[in-house]
Order: structure tokens, then C-alpha cells, then sequence
């Protein structure tokens, strides 16, 4: 991890915590005050939520100088929060038919969540755009943590991007990872959400109670969805309960779940992904 540092220096932050957290372990608190200090020294900075309820960080708690970092960190956290705004980048084949606009996972940023989908299996069939939360959670990391600022967030970025690249023409799929991918299925669902019919949803962190409520309102009816998942993922009961909502309100969505995967990518991601959308645009050949 020291090497890391120098080759990674923007991951600092990530790298530094995971330092002082084996430095307390040792009982070596000087040390690991002393790392976190150097991370800030370098102009990197934590949610102070993140270090304050992190149980490998608790006896560092009466610490002057622990309590100084995490003043230091709200302070930067509040500066940059204040000039935080959704953004979009994009990625892949501008002459395809497929458009995917990927939310990436909370805690994440679309210049590292972009680089999961850069497989030229995955650039060379689908035009994307990635769009950026406008809710800052940490350094570089956004979230979408608030629904209605995250709808507003993605309905905004899509209109600017499908406005710049004319994609009117083209079949749109919002899909997203862990807590984005929660968001694209709400999205999808809603019928007054009319940018986006069908999602895929990769390792989903659904929220059941936002999601029952969705279900009752209007539902979007040409909804379709794909689930790719893994049994070891903390959130694998919480997706089948998703899936059993919806097939109790005969919503078409199909469930993969890969035999010993936690919360990442599937190795086969890009033939998982072609499945995927095979699955979700097939109904628009039986429609015609």
C-alpha cells in the first residue's frame, strides 16, 4: 500500500485509511493519526462520517488529533459540496443503434466506473454516457442517495446528452451498479419517467420500501428489466424479494445470478451485458 501511494497518488484517501486502520490494529495510534494527517496534508480529505463510524478507527475517538482531522474533513467536504453538479461523459460506438447510460455505484465517480464498461466488446456494439451524480459523498465519490435529486440528476445529463449526440432514433437502456442500479430500475418503472423503458440492473442494492411504493403508482407498461447478481452479494435476499415484486405485478425482468460472486462485476460482463439487452429489447420485435 506504500507503493501504492506513489503509483495511485489520487487514491490517497482510500489507501491512507486502510493503513491507519492496520496501524490500530498494531496499537500504534501516533502512527495512524499520523497517516491520516499526511493524507490531508496532501489535499485529499474523507467524509468525516466515513472515518468517525468506521469500527477499526473507535479508539483513535479520544484522540485531539482525530478530533481535528474530522473538523478539517467537514470542512472541505461542505467547500466542495457546494460547487458539486451532475455531468456526463461518454463512451463507446457513436454510429450504434443500442444506447446505454450506465449510473455508477455509490462511493464511485464516472472516470473510474466508466473504465468497468471500456472492454472492447462492450465500446465497439453500444454508444454510452455516463453520467456523474451531483451529490457529493467523499473525495472524488459521489452517491444517489437522494432519489428525487438522483431522477432530476439523470433526466437532466440524458436530455443534454441525447440533445448533443441526436438519439432520438436510438433504443435507450438505463442500467447502473449496486445503489445506480437501484435508481435505473426505479426510473424504468415509472410511467411519468419517459426517457427510459428498460433497465439492467448489475449487483443491485434495491430499496424495497422506495421500490413497493413505485409499484403502486402508475406503472410505465412497456417496462423490462435484467438482473445480473451473485449469491455471495450482501444484497442478494434483498434482490430476490425485488424479483418477486415484480413478478407479482407481471413485470418482465429476468435474474442471473452468478454461483459465488460478492458485489462486483461478473468476469464475463460483456457477454452477460449482450444478453441482457437482447433480453430487455426484445418485446420491441414482437411490438412491430
Amino acid at each position: 500500500m506504500e507503493e501504492a501511494k506513489e503509483k495511485f497518488p489520487q487514491k490517497r484517501d482510500r489507501l491512507g485509511h486502510w493503513i491507519a486502520s492496520l496501524y490500530v490494529l498494531e496499537g500504534k495510534h501516533q502512527e495512524a493519526l499520523a497517516e491520516l494527517q499526511d493524507v490531508i496534508e496532501h489535499g485529499l480529505w474523507w467524509n468525516p462520517e466515513i472515518l468517525s463510524a468506521d469500527p477499526d478507527l473507535s479508539t483513535l475517538k479520544p484522540y485531539a488529533e482525530f478530533k481535528t482531522i474530522l473538523l478539517e474533513c467537514q470542512r472541505m467536504y461542505e467547500t466542495e459540496k457546494e460547487s458539486a453538479h451532475a455531468l456526463y461523459t461518454t463512451l463507446g460506438n457513436q454510429e450504434a443503434e443500442t444506447v446505454l447510460f450506465p449510473l455508477h455505484w455509490k462511493g464511485s465517480n464516472i472516470e473510474e466506473f466508466s473504465k468497468q464498461w471500456a472492454d472492447p466488446g462492450i465500446t465497439n456494439h453500444y454508444f454510452m454516457g455516463f453520467p456523474q451524480s451531483s451529490q457529493l459523498f467523499s473525495y472524488q465519490c459521489y452517491s444517489w442517495d437522494d432519489p428525487t435529486i438522483a431522477i432530476n440528476d439523470v433526466r437532466t445529463t440524458y436530455q443534454s446528452f441525447s440533445q448533443q449526440h441526436h438519439l432520438a432514433e436510438k433504443v435507450p437502456i438505463i442500467t447502473g451498479a449496486s445503489q445506480g442500479g437501484n435508481i435505473a430500475a426505479q426510473m424504468s418503472l415509472r410511467a411519468d419517467v419517459e426517457e427510459f423503458h428498460y433497465f439492467i440492473a448489475i449487483v443491485p442494492a434495491f430499496d424495497l420500501a422506495l421500490l413497493k411504493e413505485t409499484l403502486t403508482k402508475q406503472l410505465d407498461p412497456f417496462v423490462k428489466g435484467f438482473i445480473m447478481t451473485g449469491d455471495q452479494d450482501p444484497f442478494y435476499e434483498t434482490v430476490l424479494e425485488a424479483v418477486q415484486l415484480f413478478e407479482a405485478y407481471q413485470i418482465p425482468c429476468q435474474l442471473i445470478v452468478k454461483e459465488g460472486m460478492g458485489h462486483v462485476f461478473p468476469a464475463d460482463f460483456p457477454v452477460v451485458l449482450e444478453e441482457a439487452v437482447q433480453y430487455v429489447t426484445e418485446q420491441d420485435t414482437k411490438k412491430d
